[in-house]
């Protein structure tokens, strides 16, 4: 261990969570960009986690500083409740005994860790905006969180600037606090895809040409807009195969309403046929499948910034998204934008492109794309130490 005093610290804290995909991939892309912002720079980074994970041993991190448990005595929980006490924070302890210099990212500022060395992150206002999608307990949660968070936080990760000017109008007195660093594809921005590209859909027996469709079966995230429009596009003799993959399961729809909705629309739409839901797949499956792609439709009313997105642009496959402020701001050139809510507009703009859309991969256009997202990462990266060196002169 170093004993220099400009020897800084930096915790990388696991954001993994049951349901919730996006938090292990933000993670991974924050170890490995941060971790080669950090060589030659005097800091040793640390991924603070309650579980084992493999991500980060891919270039090489070795700092894994395993955050366990709490420990409380019989009934405290309850009586912590009772009073308006703090829940206890191993993860403060550990960050406290192993002396790091600043956390990030943040979602929780845990009681007992000192504001300077907190960076925290806001992955989108969804509930602000789309209150109906939560339980109201949820929004007030999500409420009480966030204006902590803008208090207390050194620092505030937005993904966008949509995102950022949310921030700034929800929380103007600490708009200073917010900063913009767009974050890059977990799945490309760090190793080439490999593999028998092919393979995934001779396994799950799908056609040569599709559109797919990359994300958890969410309300907000909108599948009933590729539904109808695949379904309109049928009475009309065209037939467009779409996959769709994600997690099927949403904690604020414990009735499963959402899927059940597409899955229902897809049956009385007539369009089982060409419809394909293989719900959460495998990484390789994933890839391959984004590789393929003659067109990847993102129909999300909200976004933050869209992992899957950031995926395509890094393999340089065509797009087609929603026509939200965030989804202009990830990527302006995109095939095209349609309203969330016109289905009419998605038909008519996959009958004018699907016969020029070719499956992929392009290996010439994914060479391009693939090495411009590694250079998103370096940024990324940079932004990233920018911000925690920022933290360290407060």
């Amino acid at each position: 261990m170093r004993s220099d005093q400009t020897l800084r610290r930096i915790g990388i804290v696991d954001q993994t969570s049951l349901g919730w995909t996006a938090g292990s991939s933000y993670v991974r892309t924050v170890v490995h960009s941060l971790g080669n912002a950090c060589r030659g720079n005097g800091v040793e980074l640390f991924l603070l986690s309650p579980q084992q994970n493999t991500y980060h041993r891919k270039l090489g991190f070795a700092n894994i500083l395993p955050i366990p448990r709490p420990h409380y005595f019989r009934g405290e929980p309850r009586l912590r409740g009772f009073f308006g006490w703090p829940k206890r924070s191993s993860l403060a302890d550990v960050a406290r005994a192993h002396q790091i210099s600043v956390l990030l990212p943040l979602s929780r500022i845990p009681h007992g860790l000192p504001h300077s060395k907190a960076i925290g992150w806001i992955p989108d206002f969804q509930h602000v905006h789309l209150p109906e999608f939560f339980p109201e307990a949820l929004r007030r949660e999500r409420d009480t969180a966030f204006l902590l968070m803008a208090r207390r936080a050194a620092r505030v990760i937005l993904s966008s600037r949509d995102a950022l000017q949310h921030f700034v109008s929800l929380f103007p007195n600490y708009s200073d606090k917010g900063r913009v660093a767009s974050f890059p594809s977990p799945l490309f921005a760090f190793e080439p895809p490999q593999g028998d590209v092919s393979s995934t859909q001779r396994k799950f027996n799908l056609p040569d040409k599709i559109a797919l469709v990359v994300n958890q079966f969410w309300h907000h995230k909108n599948h009933l807009l590729v539904v109808n429009a695949i379904s309109q596009l049928r009475r009309k003799g065209i037939r467009i195969p779409v996959v769709m993959v994600g997690l099927p399961v949403d904690e604020r729809d414990p009735s499963n309403q959402a899927l059940s909705t597409v899955l229902q629309a897809m049956a009385s739409g007539s369009v089982t046929d060409q419809i394909t839901v293989l719900g959460l797949v495998s990484e390789a499956d994933l890839v391959n499948l984004m590789r393929v792609a003659a067109v990847v439709l993102q129909p999300s009313r909200f976004e933050g910034w869209s992992t899957p997105v950031q995926d395509a642009k890094a393999l340089g496959r065509p797009l087609i998204c929603s026509d939200i402020p965030v989804h202009r701001e990830q990527v302006p050139d995109a095939l095209g934008f349609v309203p969330w809510d016109d289905p009419d507009a998605l038909a008519g703009l996959l009958a004018d492109s699907w016969s020029s859309l070719e499956p992929g991969p392009n290996l010439a256009m994914e060479s391009r794309s693939l090495a411009e997202e590694q250079e998103f990462a370096q940024v990324f990266g940079k932004k990233l130490l920018k911000i925690c060196q920022e933290t360290w002169s407060i």
